[in-house]
């Protein structure tokens, strides 16, 4: 494999035939407003057709896109987990696991992965996103203002032989992870530990908060790139937004009316960086409480 230049920079994502339209929406508004360069290489669920593959290379017309299938990477991303059996499972068992592998593995010879879901929507010029120099030595991620979405429950913190880390909310939409940082024992040891795997679709999530915990990671200000749930706001200097599945369609509503706001001769915003905060059994129960009421209740 080529050796990645230093100024060469490859944000991946991850796509299905499902939802197509909106997630090469999403994209095109990547490829508009980030005014840095970068190429595009894009793993997939294994539903895409080639008529599916060659409408996204006319979509995204003059990027330069690659497109992977997630079963061409399996052998690969396996061999690269020899010994972990428990990250294998997990890669051959999960799109999850596709999701977090396939984009670490993809390129051996670059220190930095840089990846985001195909949901987050721009909606004005950026630049210095993706950073290098904010990535070393640990991570980034979205900030989770409303919950801590993680698969253990509050007490599992205090019980056990050995007990899960995690850091207050960080949402994995995007992911930016500086490879030499990941604790790999800490990931095998907790992806093996059924017991806290209470909320499947958390379980990767969770192993992200206790690996940001391990090393020096960092949260973009949700200022500039919120989750949308009900109650967020959009301000002057939002960029982009995360449009989580469960309030999608309300959200793309409200965006189609901001729609003829004007985007030109507008500043080119930066993001800023908030350093990650170990989270406590106490602040992780007050965080479980809100989910609940957000949840259950619909209060907001």
């Amino acid at each position: 494999m080529e050796r990645q230049e230093d100024d060469k920079t490859i944000v991946q994502s991850l796509i299905g035939g499902s939802q197509l339209p909106f997630y090469l929406r999403c994209l095109k508004s990547l490829v508009t407003f980030c005014q840095d360069r970068f190429e595009l290489q894009l793993h997939t669920d294994g539903s895409l057709s080639q008529e599916d593959k060659n409408f996204i290379h006319c979509e995204l017309d003059g990027t330069m896109l690659t497109i992977t299938d997630s079963s061409e990477n399996r052998s690969r991303v396996l061999d690269c987990l020899q010994g972990r059996p428990n990250c294998q499972k997990v890669r051959k068992d999960s799109i999850w696991g596709i999701e977090f592998f396939d984009p670490i593995f993809a390129f051996p010879e670059d220190p930095i992965s840089f990846y985001l879901d195909a949901d987050i929507l721009f909606l004005r010029p950026f630049s210095g996103l993706f950073d290098r120099e904010q990535v070393k030595g640990g991570a980034i991620f979205l900030k989770d203002t409303q919950w801590d979405a993680y698969c253990f429950r509050p007490w599992q913190m205090l019980t056990g032989k050995s007990k899960p880390k995690a850091v207050q909310g960080i949402t994995t939409g995007l992911v930016f992870w500086d490879k030499s940082a990941i604790d790999w024992d800490y990931l095998e040891w907790f992806l093996g530990e059924h017991r806290l795997h209470q909320i499947p679709e958390w379980i990767m999530p969770t192993a992200q908060a206790g690996l940001a915990h391990q090393c020096e990671a960092k949260m973009i200000s949700p200022r500039h790139l919120p989750n949308l749930y009900p109650n967020a706001q959009i301000h002057e200097d939002t960029f982009g937004v995360h449009l989580l599945g469960s309030y999608r369609n309300s959200w793309m509503e409200k965006l189609e009316a901001r729609k003829n706001n004007q985007t030109e001769n507008v500043p080119i915003m930066t993001p800023s960086f908030e350093k990650c905060v170990s989270q406590n059994i106490f602040g992780y129960s007050l965080r479980q409480m809100r989910r609940w009421k957000n949840t259950r209740l619909n209060l907001w």
